[in-house]
């Protein structure tokens, strides 16, 4: 099938489709709603994550490593 030639007259283009009976197409319905509108509520299971536990390695420069560590017993101490 090949095009041929373009109507670009608006006032054939109405003609024809209101010949054809699609010029005014009433607008449908809004969809029918299926089942109750229930509200979900989404929960996040971390125990399948594939993060370690701890955040502590993402803040690591592989160069520096001592200086990301955290001495627990110098919190301990007074200061």
């Amino acid at each position: 099938m090949r095009v041929i030639s373009f109507i670009e007259d608006e006032e054939v283009i109405k003609k024809i489709l209101k010949h054809l009976g699609l010029w005014e197409v009433k607008p449908r319905p809004p969809p029918k709603a299926i089942g109750s509108q229930k509200n979900h509520e989404y929960s996040i299971d971390y125990s399948v994550s594939q993060l370690p536990a701890s955040d502590k390695w993402l803040y690591v420069d592989p160069e520096y490593p001592e200086a990301y560590s955290l001495d627990l017993e110098a919190l301990d101490r007074p200061a």
